[in-house]
């Protein structure tokens, strides 16, 4: 049976930088972006770069989770004032779609992660001007959602509630926590049905102790540590064929942050059991040095894979669940919105921005990498302040 890895990768030469202060990390971060802008408002690879599949033209994919980055590093009040954010945001909008995706129709892929990080944006940046944009985008993240109207029954297709990249391609729970996330920042409904056939579809892709009927049938096992995995029956991690031919996918950090989170937006208890193993397994494997639950002995250096995402989905996840620190272990307590700030402060680079050497799910493209690390400090940030006000009451003096 599969066990999750208990050492640590070595995080090496992510930063030509020195240890910096967060918040002066997150200033010199969204500059540094916005001093990159794209001469069409765009961000991130233009002209002929490799990344591109659309020559001279902005990717709209990058150029979002770049919005994103930048609505949430800059102050409020500096939004309106900021013409890079206003080009950008009419960037985006000209490739919406009639069937309210955000997308360049001669580049159709990824469709779905492409739309939910505007709509992230734009409801950052102002969800009453930007409403009618934001409630077409709505209507097509809810139509990627497999459902009774593709076929699909909830007792009988592992897919079911699930999102995947558009166009009906397979679901995955990376898809599905953009998904999740962009509705309910952008204000959909609690009472939607979308939520409940959402956790249904997180519920299976979980290694729970117990094994759903449907997963038994099609002889998926469970590694039964409580954590999360990329989908029902895909892992980014280990995977493990047994003796009678039952296959187990393990679980790994980012996917039990998304899990997380995901149920946290969709109205789940916290003390719910599905919430409380994922951040049982989070606490138990807590680390900013790599991306839990990839790494093996073959390769120590896959938990360096995606960890730009995985300090983004770590940093949102942790917010909305709202405890300041974490035991691991080893009993260590971890302040983790500190730690993950001064750690990401400290992997800038000196111009401003970050890059992941792990050369996987593009994060070597700086645009994506600082973007990635901008919420995620932008996140830390604002949930420290929090902690420091008592309810009901002021700051206290210092």
């Amino acid at each position: 049976m599969l066990r999750l890895p208990l050492f640590l990768g070595v995080l090496s030469a992510l930063s030509s930088g020195l240890a910096s202060d967060p918040k002066e990390a997150l200033e010199k971060g969204t500059a540094w972006l916005l001093k990159g802008q794209n001469p069409d408002g765009g961000f991130g690879p233009f002209g002929d770069d490799k990344f591109l599949r659309l020559k001279n033209t902005s990717d709209v994919g990058i150029t979002a989770f770049a919005l994103h980055a930048i609505a949430k590093g800059l102050p409020q009040g500096k939004k309106a004032s900021t013409p890079g954010l206003g080009r950008a945001v009419e960037f985006v909008l000209s490739r919406q779609q009639p069937d309210g995706g955000f997308y360049d129709p001669r580049d159709p892929t990824l469709q779905n992660y492409k739309t939910c990080v505007v709509l992230l944006a734009l409801s950052a940046i102002d969800r009453v001007k930007h409403s009618e944009a934001i409630s077409k985008a709505q209507e097509f993240i809810k139509k990627q959602q497999f459902t009774e109207e593709d076929g699909y029954k909830p007792d009988e297709n592992l897919g079911y509630g699930g999102i995947g990249y558009g166009s009906k391609q397979r679901p995955d729970l990376s898809n599905t926590q953009f998904g999740v996330e962009a509705l309910g920042e952008s204000g959909l409904s609690g009472s939607d049905e979308l939520w409940k056939k959402a956790v249904m579809f997180i519920a299976r892709s979980r290694n729970a102790k117990s094994v759903d009927p449907i997963l038994r049938d099609l002889k998926i096992g469970t590694t039964g540590d409580g954590g999360y995995r990329y989908a029902p029956d895909e892992t980014r991690g280990p995977e493990e064929k047994l003796e009678d031919g039952t296959s187990v996918f393990s679980s790994y950090g980012s996917m039990t942050y998304a899990a997380l989170k995901s149920l946290l937006y969709a109205n789940v208890k916290k003390d719910d059991p599905m919430v409380q193993d994922a951040f049982a397994w989070i606490s138990r494997y807590f680390s900013v040095q790599e991306n839990p639950g990839m790494a093996t002995k073959q390769n120590p250096r896959a938990g360096q894979q995606g960890l730009f995402y995985y300090y983004h989905t770590m940093a949102k996840a942790l917010s909305i669940y709202g405890q300041t620190t974490i035991r691991d272990e080893k009993g260590i307590e971890h302040n983790w919105a500190r730690e993950l700030g001064e750690h990401l402060a400290g992997l800038q680079a000196q111009d401003g921005s970050w890059r992941n050497t792990s050369e996987r799910w593009m994060e070597e493209i700086p645009v994506l990498a600082t973007s990635y690390a901008i919420v995620a400090l932008a996140e830390c940030q604002a949930f420290l302040s929090r902690a420091l006000i008592p309810v009901g009451g002021e700051p206290p003096l210092k």
